[in-house]
């Protein structure tokens, strides 16, 4: 992907598991997505570690950094991955001891308030030097809590907002989740290809 990122003149977004080797090896510009797990951002306890994410944001090849609200594959879950040899490159186990699951919870730590959430994205700017901070949440949200409209934060603000589909990805879902995806999508699949 980030080969074609660089081909194509655009950024990729990471998606929450970090910035890896691979996304950095054929130097195309980066969107670095951090969720609720802090992949590549984490202390050990899991909770935020603004050196660290200063250190990974400093880096020339990522241009902005995305706080992830939520996402449609798994509203209101959190995620589970289990740390397989593999992936020991990623920065999602960077921070866990091999054969740990790994956790990442269904709300941020970092924050707990649409206020606070829009200091944290103030925060993330200022880490990684000045780059545009935005947030993504899932389409399923149907408006901007009033906290946001208001005098709090008129002096700070996201730089863009990324609008997640409510069909999202799979790769940490819970159980019922897949099960959805498969009778959704996998009849809508087997249909097409047979008519």
């Amino acid at each position: 992907m980030n080969a074609g990122a660089k081909k194509g003149d655009f950024a990729h977004d990471t998606g929450e598991g970090g910035v890896s080797p691979y996304h950095r090896e054929n130097g195309g510009d980066i969107i670095w997505e951090v969720g609720s797990g802090y992949f590549g951002c984490r202390n050990r306890d899991g909770s935020f570690n603004p050196e660290e994410f200063a250190r990974v944001a400093s880096d020339d090849q990522i241009k902005m950094v995305e706080l992830k609200v939520s996402q449609g594959a798994k509203p209101g879950h959190g995620g589970c991955f289990r740390r397989p040899r593999s992936l020991k490159r990623s920065p999602k186990f960077a921070a866990s001891p091999w054969g740990r699951i790994v956790f990442r919870r269904a709300t941020h730590r970092a924050f707990s308030t649409p206020l606070e959430m829009m200091a944290f994205i103030g925060e993330m700017r200022r880490l990684s030097g000045g780059k545009p901070a935005g947030f993504k949440l899932c389409s399923v949200i149907l408006g901007i809590p009033g906290d946001l409209q208001g005098d709090g934060c008129r002096r700070i603000y996201p730089d863009f907002i990324v609008v997640d589909g409510n069909e999202g990805g799979t790769g940490a879902a819970p159980l019922e989740s897949w099960t959805i995806w498969a009778c959704r999508c996998g009849r809508a699949s087997i249909s097409s290809i047979t008519h």
